[in-house]
């Protein structure tokens, strides 16, 4: 299954993240280098398990809110 996430590049600005490098964040959530890099790129596309499992590694929870309250904004 894949899901458009247009924000998922933010977790990577967070201090656990600045420790580590692309092959250190993948070994820990069982990913590849190239997910980790694809997430880091915005890539429109990623598979939801993985990105829970590197929400999950870096501290962070994702939230699901309907379409119409973000274009209230």
């Amino acid at each position: 299954m894949s899901v458009w996430l247009n924000t998922l590049e933010k977790p990577f600005k967070t201090p656990e993240k600045k420790k580590m490098r692309q092959s250190d964040l993948a070994d820990i959530t069982g990913t590849s280098v190239k997910f980790i890099s694809d997430v880091e790129r915005g890539k429109e596309t990623i598979q939801m398990d993985k990105a829970f499992v590197l929400l999950r590694a870096l501290g962070l929870k994702l939230y699901v809110t309907p379409h119409s309250i973000e274009n209230k904004k």
